[in-house]
Order: structure tokens, then C-alpha cells, then sequence
């Protein structure tokens, strides 16, 4: 009888091997997954026409202000001499408010730092969009590398129940252990049908990524074992000023600076200046007129908000500085969990596996000759299929440590896209 674990073994080998529905679809890789949300995704979509609002409102800042039309008529309807429109007098000006601050280009440049701050967000959204993609796009991976094992399973309790069967026909195996050999391959087949489901639910939240609701694609193309080199913790701290949310505090500094500008600048009165012309029924008559006006206690009233700008601006570096640290213990913690994720995949593939594979090989043989019980059978197997298991969700977590690290050095996602 040939031994079921040398077929494991090819199985082992040769990842995504098993049959299923989607394989008649066009496969799909991360850097598909990725042109897909940046092409299709409805959030980016939205995004830009909220950048261009941006840039339209920072146009509306550097505007001056408006010119005002204004038409006066006086001395007329009233009694005697002022009764009807004998000496009426029509004036027509033109009026405008000229600020001394240099206020337009100072409001122009608040608005563009808004307009900058709004980018620096979309950019963290956007990241956060591909980060999240790639997570779903690993979930499918690591869900197919399971359904494989799953299939595995179900192959190795139909095959043990075989055996198990020819040694109740032939008076060696007790009913018992007949029935717990049909109770094994039942629940293979209900981790079977899981695995199924919680793949489809991974392709479908896959699609939903970029806005589809249908699977156009098959199986996702990806090498769940490949696992790079760690970076030195050093040179990943020197790109943690990558990061969008580092990016937006320093845009948010510029903004508060900004608004301490056109604070200050406030504290110079606006020269209201009007000039027209002004028709004398009485005389028949026209003559010009102008009219200056502004307002006292310019530097009072500007004070409070001078202050209370310079104040936001001396808070801005602090806010800078905690989630500076706040970002470089979580790049430490996550590093660390990035190397252990990478030396326990190694030692599961490099050693507790093979052993494994020997161990259920010789009791598999040992039970054919009825040297070892089945429960020592059924513990070799569900050794073998654990460690399995966990390779798989440990290279899944190495994986996902790596794409946080690559979200919290404001990398490239593709740069090093294994899945």
C-alpha cells in the first residue's frame, strides 16, 4: 500500500494544486488588485472632486474684495422747496474696501494650506484604501492555502477510513474504532464546506475593495512563503518621516502659522474709499464726490485671535512630537513581531513539519501492522495537519506585519508585493 503522506507531501509542495470552481476565471495579482482600487474605487473617486473643490476655494481666497455699486437720490418727496424732484440730487459711486494687510494673499495662502492638508489626508486615505486592499488580497491567499489543506484533509480521512475499514472486516479494529474514523471524516467534511464558504466570503470582500459586486477573477496568484529579509529596525526608523499622518502634523503647522499671518495682518484698518458723481436737478448741475472711511481699534479687536493663533501654533510641534513617538514604538513592536513571524515559519517548514511527516509515516505503517493504536494514528495526522495550519497563518501574519510596517513608513505597496 502506497503511504497517503507521500501524496500530502506533493500536495505540500505545490501550493493552490486543488480543483475548484474559480479556476476557469482569469487569475489576479496583487498589483491588479492595486490598479483596480486606484482605477475604480468610489472613495478615490470622491476624493478627487473634493481636491478640486479645494483648489477652487483657494482661487475664491485670493480674490480682493468687491466693488459696490451705489446710486443715493436726496432731497426730494419731502415739503416746500424739497417737495417732488426740483432739487433732487442723484449721486452714482463706486466704493471698495482696500485692505492694508496684504489680506487677499494672505487668505490665498491659508486656503492653500487647507487645500494641503486636505491632500495629506487623502493621501493617508488613499494608503489606507491599498493597505486594506492588500490585507484582503492576502486573506484570499491565505484562505485558498487553506482550502488546500482542507482538501488534504478530507483526502487523508477517507483514506484512513479505509484502512480502518479492511481491519474491521478482518476482526483486527474494534466498532469503535469504525465509528470514530466516520466521525473523522464527517468533520473533515464540515471544515471542508467552512473552508469553501470562508473563501468565497474573501473573493467577494476582495471585489468590494474597488466597488464590484460580481468576481471577475480566479484564483489569486501570490507566494504566501516567500518571506524577505527583515530590514534593520534602523534604517526603517529613518523613513518613519514618510509617514501621511507625520506629513499632515507638518502641514497642520504651516496652516496654524498661516492663520497667525492674516491674524496680525488684521490689526491694519481696511480703508473704505467710494467715488462717484452727483447730478443737481435744481441747477442742472454735476459735480464728483469721494468718501474715505476706517475703522478705529483695529489692533483691539485683533489681539484675541493674534493670541489665540500664536497659542495653536506653539501646541502644533507638540502634537508633531507625540505621535512621532507614538509611530516609533508601534514600528518597534511590529518589527518584532515581523522577525518571529519569519524564524517560526522557518522552523515550521524546516523541521517541525518534516518531523511531523515522518512521525504519521511510521505510524502509519505501525497501525497497518497493529503497533500503534488509532488514537496515536489520529494524533500524528492532526499534528501534521495543525502545523500545516499554522505555517500557513504565520506566513499570513508576516506578511500583514510587513504591509503595517510599509503603512507606517509611507512606502510603496508594490515595491515588495511577495503576495
Amino acid at each position: 500500500m502506497r503511504s497517503l503522506i507521500y501524496v500530502l507531501a506533493m500536495l505540500w509542495s505545490m501550493p493552490g494544486l486543488s480543483a475548484t470552481a474559480y479556476d476557469t476565471q482569469p487569475p489576479i495579482t496583487l498589483k491588479m488588485t492595486i490598479e483596480n482600487v486606484l482605477e475604480h474605487s468610489p472613495v478615490l473617486k470622491g476624493a478627487r472632486y473634493h481636491a478640486n473643490a479645494a483648489e477652487v476655494r483657494v482661487r475664491t481666497a485670493r480674490l480682493p474684495t468687491p466693488l459696490s455699486v451705489k446710486v443715493e437720490l436726496e432731497n426730494f418727496a419731502g415739503s416746500g422747496d424739497a417737495s417732488g424732484t426740483d432739487i433732487m440730487e442723484t449721486t452714482l459711486s463706486l466704493a471698495r474696501a482696500l485692505e492694508l494687510g496684504n489680506q487677499p494673499t494672505l487668505r490665498g495662502e491659508l486656503a492653500q494650506q487647507k487645500s494641503e492638508l486636505l491632500r495629506n489626508e487623502q493621501e493617508s486615505q488613499r494608503l489606507d484604501l491599498l493597505t486594506k486592499a492588500t490585507g484582503l488580497f492576502l486573506s484570499v491567499v491565505t484562505d485558498q492555502e487553506q482550502l488546500d489543506i482542507a482538501h488534504d484533509s478530507m483526502t487523508l480521512a477517507n483514506h484512513t477510513m479505509d484502512v480502518v475499514e479492511r481491519r474491521f472486516k478482518a476482526g483486527k479494529t474494534p466498532a469503535a474504532e469504525h465509528s470514530q474514523a466516520a466521525i473523522e471524516v464527517a468533520r473533515a467534511e464540515i471544515e471542508l464546506e467552512h473552508a469553501e464558504h470562508q473563501l468565497a466570503v474573501s473573493r467577494l470582500r476582495l471585489a468590494a475593495a474597488w466597488g464590484d459586486t460580481e468576481l471577475r477573477f480566479g484564483k489569486a496568484e501570490a507566494n504566501l512563503f516567500a518571506l524577505n529579509e527583515v530590514e534593520h529596525f534602523e534604517n526603517l526608523q529613518r523613513l518613519l518621516d514618510q509617514n501621511p499622518d507625520l506629513a499632515r502634523f507638518a502641514t497642520a503647522q504651516r496652516l496654524a502659522e498661516a492663520r497667525m499671518r492674516l491674524a496680525r495682518a488684521d490689526r491694519r484698518p481696511n480703508i473704505d474709499l467710494a467715488g462717484g458723481i452727483r447730478y443737481l436737478n435744481d441747477s442742472d448741475d454735476a459735480a464728483l464726490v469721494l468718501s474715505a472711511s476706517m475703522p478705529l481699534g483695529s489692533r483691539r479687536r485683533a489681539a484675541p485671535a493674534i493670541e489665540e493663533s500664536e497659542i495653536l501654533a506653539l501646541a502644533e510641534p507638540l502634537a508633531f512630537e507625540q505621535r512621532r513617538l507614538e509611530l516609533h514604538t508601534t514600528l518597534f513592536e511590529i518589527h518584532q513581531e515581523l522577525m518571529h513571524s519569519r524564524t517560526a515559519v522557518q522552523t515550521l517548514r524546516q523541521r517541525i513539519i518534516p518531523e511531523a511527516e515522518r512521525a504519521l509515516r511510521d505510524l502509519e505503517k505501525g497501525y497497518a501492522l497493529g503497533r500503534y493504536s488509532f488514537l496515536e494514528l489520529l494524533s500524528a495526522q492532526r499534528t501534521l495537519l495543525d502545523a500545516r495550519l499554522e505555517v500557513v497563518s504565520t506566513a499570513a501574519d508576516y506578511h500583514r506585519y510587513r504591509l503595517e510596517i510599509e503603512r507606517l513608513t509611507g512606502t510603496d505597496l508594490l515595491a515588495g508585493a511577495t503576495p
